[in-house]
């Protein structure tokens, strides 16, 4: 009989450590469904976790003096500031616009490797390009380091070449999970909201991100950039927005004024520097965007050069819009009517083309 009990004792050990293994699994998985996801960032070089309850195990080395290139460094922006008097332009001719613009958008993981913007600078120049539009600021929140920057705008600096600065205003994966985790658009459920384009987005309403956007702003002039192409600028918009919990903002400004009260902020600060915006395409169709906050009569009184993704049925544009034309397909080169309009020849992945290897079909970048 003790044989048989110590057995027994035994065989109901043995299946409660079975079903404590089975909770614990299905923690796991609730937790990689629901929770994770939210704290997932997903980019060139794989994807990462960030848990903000574990940052403080974690011992980060010290940046490189002389990061390796290819590679990028998130830093801290500088605190919001509008100021009070417009700074001054350091342009002997500000707000000029170039009669044509051919433009080349070069994207932000490019920018430490020297040799290979050299290589570009000669194609385009080459190949009639006069605008090179590097990303300064992703939709990741991602923003070049000052040395790695400095070294690439040396390089591609040349009379005939006018450098743009490409800022992503509102879409940040940054902020929202650093100091001012508040100013990020949170989900009704009190994580961070998060578009079908896996972006995060600050929101708009807060007078502290509106200074945020106009500091980055200001800061890639002070970089050396000629002129600044700011995209994602307002809310938003994609299937889920409905969702969205703005923390107790007063929505009854509405998001076109809050997006009025930016660009009156960038105007202001900009003076009389080249101001540009990355639109909407359906601004551009309707005029007015109201989820997004995007106001055509608002846009063109405060920027210089509006430049949209090149609907597929699209064969021309009228000036202040310039046609922004992917690489891939089938190509088949530049229509004449868009190639006296103007352009910017957009790859995401950075790699080079030619004007007569443009495609035809809308990037979905903004």
């Amino acid at each position: 009989m003790s044989r048989y009990k110590s057995y027994y004792g035994r065989k109901k050990l043995r299946r409660l450590k079975t079903v404590l293994i089975l909770l614990l699994a299905a923690g796991l998985v609730a937790l990689c469904v629901f929770v994770l996801p939210d704290y997932i960032t997903y980019s060139e070089d794989g994807l990462s976790i960030n848990l903000p309850f574990l940052a403080w195990m974690v011992r980060r080395p010290a940046p490189s003096p002389a990061p390796p290139l290819n590679s990028v460094l998130v830093v801290v922006p500088p605190e919001p500031s509008v100021p009070d008097e417009p700074s001054p332009s350091p342009s002997p001719t500000p707000r000029r616009n170039p009669e044509q613009v051919r433009a080349l958008f070069l994207p932000l993981t490019l920018l430490g490797d020297t040799d290979e913007l050299e290589a570009i600078r000669g194609r385009a120049l080459d190949d009639g390009i006069n605008m090179l539009a590097l990303e300064y600021k992703d939709v990741r929140g991602t923003i070049v380091n000052d040395s790695l920057l400095a070294a690439a705008l040396e390089v591609l600096s040349d009379p005939a070449l006018t450098l743009t600065a490409v800022i992503s205003a509102c879409a940040d994966s940054t902020v929202p999970y650093g100091p001012h985790a508040e100013w990020a658009v949170k989900h009704i459920s009190g994580v961070n909201f998060k578009d079908n384009l896996d972006r995060r987005w600050l929101n708009l309403y807060l007078p502290e991100v509106r200074g945020f956007v106009v500091s980055v702003t200001l800061a890639a002039y002070e970089a050396g950039f000629d002129r600044v192409l700011l995209t994602c600028v307002g809310f938003p918009h994609s299937s889920g927005a409905s969702q969205i919990n703005y923390n107790g903002s007063d929505l009854t400004v509405g998001p076109v004024n809050a997006v009025n009260a930016l660009l009156t902020d960038l105007r202001s600060a900009a003076g009389d520097r080249p101001l540009d915006v990355w639109l909407f395409e359906d601004t551009y169709n309707e005029g007015v965007f109201e989820t997004a906050g995007q106001d055509l009569a608002a846009f063109t009184d405060t920027f210089d050069l509006m430049f949209v993704s090149l609907p597929d049925d699209v064969t021309s544009m009228e000036k202040p819009f310039i046609p922004i034309i992917p690489s891939g397909g089938a190509g088949g080169g530049l229509k004449p009517e868009l190639s006296e309009q103007g352009f910017m020849l957009y790859n995401g992945q950075g790699k080079y083309f030619k004007p007569a290897e443009a495609n035809y079909g809308s990037p979905s970048r903004n």
